[in-house]
């Protein structure tokens, strides 16, 4: 009999989060094996981090049951997801996975977002260690001819079902391959067709802007401003741009950079 691939399935939102249940509802319903494993709070904005947090020299493990999920393992880390990949690659949370999830992210992971992200940031830790990986999240704010919103609508069935049509291609994929999937919060009749998006570090997606405020360089603390008006870079066919028009985005996340030094000979001490 075929040996059924193991996913491992993790966030940056935490063991409770809508985006992590509709995630691994979605992985189950391909017929994978999966494990859960997630953060025991909010661990957003950590990127790779292998932050941790040690009670008697060990990391805190808490077995959990997740609705609808009767004989998925699931538990509640107290790490972010970074260490939690790194934990799931050594074969800590049964056998070394053949792919991770992370998200479903509540808001999205785009343009130099990728950098901070804890969602992404699981992804790359499991692409480092020969592990495909994607990485999703469901874009918050978009625009389609004119600004909308939808309240405290989260269509993870969008993102769920997006998710559905391109797993059995990312399983496929060559071993490493990291993919990051931003989908429109948008009913699913309304989504425009998936896309291969570029990805640029051009610009700052707007999911990291409310933390970030002009302060008195005197006082004691960062006060934390009201959602800035953002200002971005919008590159025609990336990332950014596909996706505020309303096309779900799949971009490969690689760290390009020269494969060889050719000046360094020239270089005296």
């Amino acid at each position: 009999m075929t040996q059924r691939p193991h996913v491992l399935v993790t966030n940056d939102d935490g063991i409770d989060a809508p985006g992590l249940l509709a995630l691994a509802h979605t992985a189950c319903e391909q017929g994978y094996d999966v494990t859960v494993a997630a953060p025991h709070r909010q661990a957003s904005g950590c990127a790779g981090g292998l932050t941790m947090f040690l009670v008697d020299e060990r990391i805190e493990v808490s077995h959990r049951r997740l609705p609808g999920l009767p004989g998925v393992e699931a538990y509640s880390v107290a790490a972010h997801p970074g260490m939690i990949t790194l934990a799931a690659v050594l074969g800590r949370f049964g056998p070394v996975p053949d792919l991770i999830l992370s998200g479903i992210n509540e808001g999205s992971n785009l343009g130099a977002a990728v950098l901070h992200s804890g969602t992404a940031g699981a992804a790359m830790v499991a692409g480092a260690h020969g592990v495909t990986a994607l990485a999703a999240s469901l874009h918050l704010d978009f625009e389609i001819e004119e600004p909308r919103t939808d309240g405290a609508t989260r269509h993870w069935d969008t993102a769920a079902a997006v998710i559905g049509e391109i797993l059995p291609n990312i399983m496929t994929a060559d071993a490493g391959s990291v993919f990051n999937l931003n989908v429109p919060n948008l009913p699913v009749e309304e989504v425009r067709p998936l896309v291969a998006a570029s990805w640029t570090l051009a610009g700052t997606a707007p999911t990291l802007l409310p933390f970030i405020a002009d302060f008195d360089r005197h006082a004691d603390a960062l006060p934390v401003a009201e959602l800035l008006e953002a200002t971005i870079d919008i590159i025609e066919g990336s990332d950014i741009e596909r996706v505020r028009v309303g096309h779900p985005t799949l971009s490969l996340l690689q760290l390009n950079g020269d494969s060889a030094i050719e000046w360094i000979s020239q270089v005296s001490p």
